[in-house]
Order: C-alpha cells, then structure tokens, then sequence
C-alpha cells in the first residue's frame, strides 16, 4: 500500500505493522492474552486509513493474503478462538459491563471478516457458530443497556453493523433501516 495523499499516512508502515502484531500473536505461546486485541487495533488503524478501493488493490491483496496466512499460524487460531469467546462474554454481560464494549468487539470481528481477511478462511467451525449466538445476545441485552444514544455512536461504525444502534431502536428512537434483520446477513459465509 502507498502512503495515501488523502489521509497523509504512511500506509505500508501502518500495513507493516498489522502484520508484525499479527506474526508476534502467532510466535508467542503463553500468557499474553492481549496479543490479539494489539493486533486488531492495529489492523483497526489501517481500515480507517485506509479506503475500499486501497483495501480491494494489488498491495492491500497481498496484505490480505498475508494475513490469512498468519491468521492461521501457530497461536493465532487459539488468540482468535478466545476473542470470540470474551466477545461472547462481553456480549452476554453488556448489560452489567457495558454494551459499547460489546459492540467494539463484535465490530472489530466484522471489520476483519468483511475488509481483509472473510472469516471462513481462519476461524474454526465453533467460533462461526458463535457469531449468531454474539448477535443473539447484543439484540437481547440492547434494552437494558446504557444509555448509548445514536449520537454516541463512534462515525467510522459502518452502518451494517446494526448491534450499535440496537439500544436506540429499541428505546423507540427514529434509526430507520437499523434493525438486525434490514442490514442483511452479516456472515460472509452466507453471502
């Protein structure tokens, strides 16, 4: 990826970076938990970095291609497992520990599958059967969660990640076509 004029980002070290946070979640073996939520963060960086068409080029293809391969490498399917499983957790407790955490984590999930690398082609049967069960439990709790109102929600959520607006919808506020069922499937195993 080139440095793209319109963020003034140098975007292969940006790129650099996802995969070295991503081939250091796969070398490590042990206690470092957090090894994954580094390199989504990081990888969370490039997308709003960077734009469809940089994403779908010749350079961000290879990157993609790269990071399939590092999704699949060493530690990494067990890192991935576990995120899945604390977005489940953070999803099944929004209501206690807050529902904003629960939809980052299901969003950065989303990102990865849908701009980089489809689920698919990394994550275990377990943790794709586990996304509805996630999404079962954000539009659950979305009643009952803090007050996020429409206007807390984060500008770069894209608008098919409808578990931010659930809350609001809910609450019986106007986020006309943001309810589960009009975003369409989410999974791109099923598209």
């Amino acid at each position: 990826m080139s440095v793209g004029a319109e963020t003034g980002r140098d975007l292969p070290g940006l790129a650099r970076r996802v995969v070295d946070a991503f081939a250091e979640s796969a070398a490590r073996r042990r206690d470092h938990d957090a090894l994954m939520d580094t390199a989504l963060a990081r990888l969370f960086e490039l997308y709003q970095a960077t734009t469809p068409a940089q994403r779908r080029s010749p350079a961000g293809q290879n990157l993609n291609a790269t990071l399939a391969e590092l999704l699949v490498s060493g530690s990494n399917p067990d890192r991935m497992g576990l995120y899945v499983v604390r977005t489940q957790t953070a999803a099944d407790h929004g209501r206690h520990e807050g529902y904003r955490p629960a939809c980052w984590r299901r969003s950065m999930l989303q990102i990865l599958g849908d701009e980089f690398v489809p689920w698919e082609r990394f994550m275990r049967q377990g943790d794709l059967d586990s996304i509805p069960r996630i999404d079962d439990a954000l539009e659950a709790i979305a009643a009952e969660a803090g007050p996020t109102s429409v206007e807390e929600i984060p500008l770069w959520v894209p608008r098919t990640h409808w578990w931010w607006w659930e809350p609001a919808r809910q609450r019986g506020e106007e986020v006309a076509g943001m309810t589960r069922a009009d975003t369409g499937p989410l999974d791109p195993i099923t598209d």
